[in-house]
């Protein structure tokens, strides 16, 4: 059984569950329907006067995967992984979820003062392509009720609704389209302004607001460290695996709405009303035809709601003054490789160079290949080939930005890199993408197919979890759980995580990082570099 609370929000009441110690309240509109608006900025909800029941998730946003029947809920991968929810997908999506100690209302009734708990929002996963706020292994109720915070996760526009520029900004700023590009990030600032608006009737602190995210959310957050309008909505902030360096730029974004329009039948002349008039179902067809890798559809360096490149020095200048936690897991790529071991072992070390030459050009291949096989020495064609990508696309682009963070913030940064390894699929994972996922939650079941549930597995989440707490606290993350750990500088000190955590002397992985930071301003499909 549980009990219920109420919480008055700027749009209306809400009714939670309590159990546990912890008020939820799931599924709280802090948007309207985007189908009546596709391609704008988001707007926000009818209000309304009684009680709404928060006991359920809202639907989640249009996924990549229209035709193929797929069942998120189902899916062995995701199973694995902890990121499956079986929700209706709509585009009716702007919905947020609150996990709190304790009401205001309920200090009050008790005689005590209203609480003023730090709030950490999650980005969800997914690339900018899918996934939700609703996964298991994002369930906020423990870490809110052991560490005594407020936890939110919020779902947002994704895909060609949230990320397609269907009007050229610089040549029609005026169109109600102009952000079309942005918009799902605009629906986050939207998120983040109920967060201040209402969190403090949650216990929470609107003036300690703390965003955390992994893969495509940290990729989010990156945008919202560079977005003018987001800068007064948060203080500090974590990016897991996912440091996003480089944006579309307008001529690049239009040329992906140009695909979409023509996978969708549509003249090259039609206008961005034609698009917002598809059926959804054919829409996100045509997405999906067109949409070949990550770089397709994605944020819009516009000039208005993203005006520079993410770390640029114009941007590290705009959020400079908020502390940075970033870092990665060891061997990311073997999440999306691991499939491949056979063949990539069987393709040997001058296959791997080769395919990567392909991409990167035959001395920059060398130079990469030589640096990984320096600090990593007796590497197999497989491992070469993870730790290839995972460079790429992960630890080359974090440290790059923890460079930029380096010379120009006023605020710390503090960069880690997480060893902590799985024996699932024989080891082939290693110390995979999505593996710290569950652990930053406590929500180790949730995800045990990916994690084992080893003591291990359990002791680098109480150092996640402490850590990111202190964090989120007080804006440093020093704990009981953890050395010292120093800001990144010139001597690039950066935490091994690991069930004795540690601080690496010198940079990880040598010079590798180097090389692979400096592609950081390509668009490489580094997930084709081997398929």
């Amino acid at each position: 059984m549980y009990n219920s609370a109420v919480v008055t929000t700027v749009h209306g009441p809400v009714r939670g569950r309590v159990a546990g110690g912890v008020a939820s309240f799931k599924g709280i509109r802090y948007g309207a329907d985007t189908a009546g608006y596709r391609f704008q900025p988001p707007r926000p909800p009818a209000p309304w006067s009684e009680p709404a029941g928060a006991f359920e998730f809202g639907p989640t946003a249009p996924q990549d995967h229209p035709d193929t029947g797929t069942d998120r809920a189902a899916d062995p991968f995701l199973q694995m992984i902890g990121l499956t929810d079986s929700l209706p997908e709509s585009e009716d999506c702007l919905f947020i979820n609150v996990w709190t100690p304790g009401t205001a209302a309920r200090a009050r009734d008790a005689g005590r003062l209203a609480p003023a708990r730090p709030v950490l929002v999650w980005v969800h996963s997914g690339g900018y392509s899918d996934n939700s706020g609703s996964s298991p292994s994002i369930d906020g109720a423990r870490l809110a009720a052991e560490h005594d915070l407020v936890v939110v996760t919020f779902n947002h526009r994704l895909n060609a609704l949230g990320y397609m520029q269907v009007v050229d900004p610089t040549a029609e700023p005026g169109s109600p389209y102009a952000a079309s590009g942005n918009v799902g990030q605009l629906d986050i600032v939207a998120a983040l302004e109920w967060v201040r608006d209402n969190i403090a009737a949650f216990g929470g602190d609107p003036g300690s607001v703390t965003l955390a995210g992994q893969s495509g959310g940290a990729m989010k957050i990156s945008l919202l460290l560079a977005m003018p309008a987001a800068q007064p909505l948060f203080h500090r902030a974590i990016l897991q695996s996912g440091t996003a360096v480089r944006a579309l730029a307008p001529a690049e974004a239009l040329a992906a709405a140009g695909r979409l329009r023509a996978a969708a039948g549509l003249a090259d002349d039609a206008g961005p009303e034609a698009l917002a008039g598809l059926a959804l179902a054919d829409l996100m067809r045509a997405y999906k035809a067109v949409a070949t890798g990550m770089t397709d559809f994605g944020p819009v360096v516009d000039g208005v709601v993203v005006p520079h490149q993410p770390f640029s020095a114009a941007s590290v200048a705009l959020s400079g003054d908020k502390p940075l936690i970033m870092g990665d897991m060891d061997t990311e790529a073997a999440l999306f490789l691991s499939g491949r071991r056979e063949a990539l072992t069987a393709l040997g070390r001058e296959g791997v160079v080769a395919r990567l030459a392909r991409a990167v050009g035959q001395d920059t291949a060398d130079r990469l290949v030589g640096a990984i096989e320096a600090h990593r020495p007796g590497i197999g064609p497989y491992e070469l080939a993870v730790q290839v990508v995972s460079d790429g696309i992960f630890a080359g682009p974090t440290r790059a930005g923890a460079e930029a963070r380096a010379t120009g913030a006023h605020a710390p940064t503090w960069r880690y890199r997480n060893l902590l390894r799985t024996a699932a699929m024989d080891g082939a994972l290693m110390s995979p993408h999505e593996l710290d996922v569950a652990l930053t939650f406590g929500n180790i079941e949730a995800a045990a197919g990916l994690n084992g549930g080893t003591p291990e597995t359990h002791e680098v989440s109480r150092v996640l979890r402490a850590t990111w707490a202190a964090f989120a606290r007080s804006g440093d993350p020093a704990n009981a759980t953890i050395p010292t750990w120093p800001a990144y500088d010139g001597e690039r000190r950066v935490l091994l995580i690991s069930p004795t955590p540690r601080v690496a002397d010198g940079d990880v992985d040598g010079a590798a990082l180097a090389v692979a930071g400096g592609l950081s301003d390509r668009m490489i499909d580094w997930f084709g570099v081997f398929s």
